[in-house]
């Protein structure tokens, strides 16, 4: 029976999906970001840029550093499905379907099959699929739940790997996640050793990726651009109650996107309210999260914490929605009366799915071509906020030819100049360009984007907790299967 259920589920979801089919991409906000940015890593990655830092293309074709800071996981998975013959555009959907399938089966194994309905089946969810086209948070929410599975058994190993994939995924849900995080850790504050190494060990395996991100932001503008977005969009609590259906960005046009946390969702929570003495510590989490998205809230996002980096408090309808389904797969199992616990059951997975019923699709499509990239002049995020902090204007014009001595590529640590074979000091120019001492006539010149020593470190540190997992993994099979 279990795993009929998962069958089911799982078709559910392949129909809630149906919309993506086709060869054609879509008009997610992030959507044309994304299918930018996949072109380029499969440029530098078959030019033997491993992993992928720089974007060449980006900014006119002066280059943009965008593979250091966005998430590597979910390219590498996109660019397999390309390796195998799939266009860029059904490539990323290929990945967007895999991810949230995936996402689906682990809320099955932690919270049953209403858990994985009320979590799969939330308009957040396909607000973050088929509105925002938020490629890595759907693919961190593929690892999530498996993550909180693997503690809840208690493997310790998988948990720590299953947190490098969330890493590599959208490192940003760690801060929104936090409050379970630390619920989840005083549950087995028995094991907490064995809890910081599950977390030391996911922080090793991706800190080729983790380190170079965080610790070179302030070579960017990523503080000027993003860490005060939040002030202008928390939340009304009567749209976190309800709101249309829309596809603008709040705050953006007359048809913003839906907020609401979702009627079933909310119908668990209240059912979690009357048996609150076995699911208080996820009702805490919940309203935790509903208090960070309110107006109220602000004080608390004003202080300089990593809170900042999320930017948008709305995000936290990703926390809401997870303990809601925790809340409601646990209050369920509570009610004595048979006949009353299947009427709640059938009940709240039937307003999940007809509540979502005109959710599950795009809004339409779009066609990316060769002719299209070739004229891209952008950056491929939202708010430029990964320029250097050389960069003093911005202009996203092609520039002419260079002087001798200057490159029409933005300076930035890790480029590398020689001429005639020799390396030079380079440094940035008035607006970010690299310049050089101005070479004699014909001579040749070579540049490079090499590693800094930290990103040499951080992936020295990566290899090495990677070959002592491997190591451990031999070990233990050598040792207890014969």
């Amino acid at each position: 029976m279990g795993k009929l259920k998962l069958v089911i589920l799982l078709l559910l979801g392949l129909l809630a999906m149906r919309t993506f089919w086709g060869p054609n991409f879509y008009d997610g906000h992030d959507a044309q970001a994304h299918i930018v940015r996949l072109q380029q890593f499969d440029k530098v990655l078959k030019d033997g840029q491993i992993p992928p830092q720089w974007a060449p293309d980006l900014y006119a074709g002066r280059g943009y550093p965008v593979f250091i800071f966005a998430y590597p996981l979910p390219y590498f998975a996109a660019e397999g499905f390309h390796l195998f013959g799939f266009s860029l555009a059904v490539s990323l959907k290929l990945v967007l379907i895999s991810a949230y399938l995936i996402s689906l089966a682990g809320m099955y194994y932690l919270a049953g099959f209403l858990g994985a309905v009320l979590w799969g089946f939330a308009p957040y969810l396909f607000v973050k699929i088929f509105i925002t086209g938020s490629l890595g948070v759907v693919v961190a929410f593929a690892f999530i739940p498996w993550f909180f599975w693997a503690i809840k058994r208690q493997r310790w190993l998988v948990a720590g790997i299953f947190l490098a994939l969330w890493i590599l995924s959208h490192p940003g849900k760690l801060v929104i996640f936090a409050p379970l995080l630390g619920l989840i850790f005083f549950q087995n504050i028995r094991q907490w050793r064995r809890f910081f190494a599950a977390i030391i060990l996911a922080f090793g395996l991706s800190a080729w990726y983790f380190l170079p991100a965080n610790l070179e932001l302030p070579y960017t503008h990523f503080k000027d651009f993003v860490s005060h977005q939040y002030q202008n969009d928390f939340v009304p609590f009567s749209r976190l109650l309800y709101s249309k259906w829309g596809t603008n960005a709040p705050g953006w046009g007359k048809n913003p996107l839906s907020q609401q946390v979702g009627i079933a969702q909310w119908l668990a929570v209240g059912l979690g309210l009357i048996f609150w003495r076995k699911t208080w510590q996820y009702l805490l989490v919940f309203s935790i999260s509903i208090g960070l998205m309110l107006t109220p809230s602000q004080f608390i996002w004003d202080w300089p914490t990593p809170l900042q980096s999320v930017s948008t408090p709305w995000r936290f309808l990703a926390l809401a929605v997870f303990t809601s389904a925790l809340i409601g797969s646990t209050a369920v199992k509570l009610i004595k009366n048979y006949l009353l616990r299947i009427t709640f059951y059938v009940l709240l997975i039937a307003l999940a799915l007809y509540g979502n019923r005109n959710h599950m699709r795009i809004n339409d499509t779009r066609v990316y071509d060769q002719e299209f990239f070739d004229n891209y002049t952008g950056v491929a995020t939202g708010w430029n906020e990964h320029l250097p902090i050389w960069v003093k204007s911005v202009d996203f014009d092609r520039l002419p030819p260079p002087p001798p001595g200057q490159l029409n590529t933005l300076y930035y640590p890790g480029w590398e100049v020689k001429i005639d074979g020799q390396a030079v000091p380079i440094w940035p120019s008035a607006n970010g360009l690299i310049e050089f001492a101005t070479p004699s006539a014909g001579a040749k010149i070579e540049t490079n984007f090499t590693d800094t020593p930290l990103r040499r470190w951080a992936k020295i540190i990566s290899l090495f907790t990677l070959s002592s997992v491997l190591f451990y993994c031999f070990r233990y099979r050598r040792n207890h299967i014969k």
